[in-house]
């Protein structure tokens, strides 16, 4: 059974789609769901022509050139049958789908199972059953696992297809979940249930001093301060300059003891069905600044490439959090996220918020030779319509994310984060942080589009950082 390969606006409801633009739009990524792994290359690297297409379609880029994505991107990937003639149709039912698991040859075959049952279920129910359920994540199924690995690819798929409400593209998403290695179970504590609090009117409390807490629990600045000072969770020494990724994570968590502790930090975060948007808030706050303030001063941005996707994936939270059934799941894809972004803060050497440093770009950047007097502008039209050029994906999509958190916390005023000081005092929960407000986002966007390039302008195209730049070493190249 076939679904509709119709999209609707996303969640920015930004102008500029016109019918020629939505109709390329959806015929493009019909062509990339039937022909396209979500896999390519020996590496095995990730399918973003998807995600690419949504986010300048959702930026307002033209018909011709989502087709010119396409062509541009469409030939190195692989074809999305990758088993032998006999495999590629295995019969997949609701009764041996878990046999085939995390095999990346039944992708096919995962596309076409997730295509009959979410047009028998629907999207929330599928996600319920297929996702969060004890028969998906039980003997070794680890389906949650799965949905936040890989730097959270499969969560950002799932996330497209439920901010453009695609059905179609969901299968697709769930398909790449399903193949997808889980990380470490170790580092997440699945054997309970996500806490959950009762009662609030989901506003954060401003406590006794006045500031913005957590109703419950602690903040996410909180957790990262004793991330910060917890001698468990220093980095692995010495630094090694060409470690992959992989190596880093397996040395970090060999001994058990920083799996335990993150275990541990998590735990720490309380989530109250009644304040879910919070912790959204949250999320998108945490993720900006080890995004945009994590360099050194003085030196040339640096924007690490895994912190990023931490970003991107915030983005699609509030799609999830509305479409999945139950409080019990929507707290334990957040705890799932959290976990996460605590590993990768790992394995990229604990880099430091540095809010002052972020909070000393500029929070009106402008294209090279800007004309206009800045206290005269509005940045974003800008940006946006640059970015939408951009060669990367992924610096849309970061882009995208930005935009969004400037449109539901731009007005922050100075200290209003949730969490900025500690409860019930004056005392800043990370330095600087008294002084960060709502410009954050844009200030970050900035930074991302003077490190990766005002194409349109002239810029040539530049590149994240994969240097691991929390540790002092990877500074040492004078860069």
């Amino acid at each position: 059974m076939a679904l509709p390969p119709t999209i609707h606006q996303g969640i920015l409801n930004f102008p500029g789609a016109t019918p020629e633009s939505k109709a390329a739009a959806e015929r493009l990524l019909e062509a990339d769901r039937l022909k396209h792994h979500c896999f390519w290359g020996k590496s095995r690297f990730h399918n973003h022509l998807s995600h690419h297409i949504l986010a300048t379609y959702d930026l307002g880029a033209s018909a011709k050139q989502l087709q010119a994505i396409y062509d541009a991107e469409k030939d190195g990937l692989d074809d999305i049958n990758l088993a032998a003639v006999e495999e590629q149709h295995v019969n997949m039912t609701s009764n041996n789908w878990t046999e085939f698991l995390g095999e990346e040859k039944y992708y096919a075959s995962f596309v076409h199972f997730f295509t009959a049952t979410i047009a028998e279920l629907g999207a929330g129910e599928t996600l319920e059953q297929f996702v969060f359920s004890p028969k998906a994540n039980g003997n070794g199924s680890n389906m949650l696992l799965r949905f936040v690995g890989g730097a959270l690819h499969p969560l950002i798929q799932t996330g497209y297809a439920l901010e453009f409400g695609s059905d179609a593209m969901l299968a697709q998403a769930l398909a790449q979940t399903a193949v997808h290695s889980p990380p470490p179970p170790e580092v997440f504590d699945l054997r309970l249930q996500p806490i959950i609090v009762n009662g609030g009117d989901g506003v954060a409390s401003t406590a006794t001093s006045g500031h913005r807490q957590p109703r419950h629990g602690h903040s996410l600045f909180s957790i990262l301060r004793e991330t910060y000072s917890s001698p468990i969770m220093h980095p692995v020494m010495p630094y090694d300059p060409d470690a992959l990724l992989s190596k880093r994570r397996e040395d970090a968590l060999k001994d058990g003891r920083r799996a335990q502790e993150i275990v541990r930090l998590c735990s720490l975060w309380v989530i109250d069905p009644s304040d879910i948007g919070s912790k959204v808030e949250e999320l998108l706050w945490m993720a900006t600044l080890l995004l945009a303030s994590t360099g050194k001063p003085g030196r040339k941005p640096r924007l690490d490439f895994f912190l990023m996707h931490m970003l991107t994936a915030s983005l699609f939270l509030p799609s999830l959090v509305d479409t999945i059934p139950t409080s019990q799941s929507k707290a334990a894809v957040l705890k799932a996220v959290l976990s996460v972004m605590l590993i990768y803060l790992l394995v990229r050497g604990r880099p430091r918020i540095d809010a002052d440093l972020l909070m000393g770009y500029t929070s009106t950047p402008r294209p090279p030779n800007a004309k206009q007097d800045v206290a005269y502008t509005n940045p974003w039209p800008e940006i946006l319509a640059s970015v939408v050029h951009a060669p990367d994906a992924h610096t849309v999509k970061a882009i995208r994310s930005l935009y969004y958190a400037a449109q539901k916390y731009g007005t922050t005023p100075k200290g209003g984060a949730i969490g900025a000081f500690l409860p019930g005092t004056e005392e800043e929960t990370l330095k600087g942080l008294s002084n960060v407000d709502g410009t954050i986002f844009v200030r970050a966007a900035g930074v991302v589009m003077d490190t990766l390039g005002w194409v349109t302008h002239g810029q040539q195209e530049g590149a994240w950082d994969r240097s691991a730049l929390g540790w002092d070493d990877a500074w040492n190249d004078g860069r």
